[in-house]
């Protein structure tokens, strides 16, 4: 019977040892876990901070329309996609570009949503090629309704190198209900 329950020292202590070192090792994994998680939500974090000017910077603008940039007297037209409307006007003299105008939802979205949960428009200046020189975010102020119309107004300086511009935008709607 004593044989039973009899272990050697040699034994009791190596087991400790594997215990002891397997702990050391579900530690080390924890906390490379969490160095880890930790150096990945810094870099969201960072990379949530990018100035809007370098948004969009050197992609294409392909499936959209690209207006002309012309110098000189005032020009007037209008920029449509199946989600957004812009009428605008500009002047552009030099390196400085003034423009305005308003922007409007397709009637796509004013009859099948009721409310804009967020929209950003942005406008793009572009080279010969419609490739992205520069982002510029026009004001955020639309309040909530499909139905209504935003009018916004800049002076800007146009980057060297531009030949034209386009808009962009992106945002979330409610359901209508």
């Amino acid at each position: 019977m004593a044989n039973f329950f009899y272990q050697p020292q040699h034994m009791v202590n190596e087991r400790y040892v594997i215990l002891k070192h397997k702990k050391r090792r579900v530690i080390n994994v924890g906390k490379t876990k969490i160095v880890c998680l930790g150096l990945v939500c810094l870099l969201f974090l960072i990379s949530g901070c990018v100035d809007t000017s370098m948004m969009y910077r050197g992609n294409h603008i392909r499936s959209v329309p690209v207006v002309t940039l012309q110098e000189g007297g005032a020009y007037a037209n209008t920029w449509q996609t199946f989600a957004l409307l812009v009428d605008y006007s500009y002047v552009h003299t030099g390196d400085v570009f003034e423009i305005s105008g308003q922007l409007e939802l397709s009637d796509h979205y004013k009859i099948n949503y009721g409310n804009i949960r967020e929209m950003y428009v942005y406008l793009f200046f572009l080279d010969e090629s419609s490739r992205v020189l520069e982002t510029v975010a026009l004001p955020k102020t639309w309040s909530g309704s499909t139905t209504e119309t935003q009018e916004f107004s800049k002076s800007l300086q146009v980057p060297s190198g531009t030949t034209g511009f386009s808009f962009g935008y992106s945002g979330a709607v409610r359901i209508y209900k």
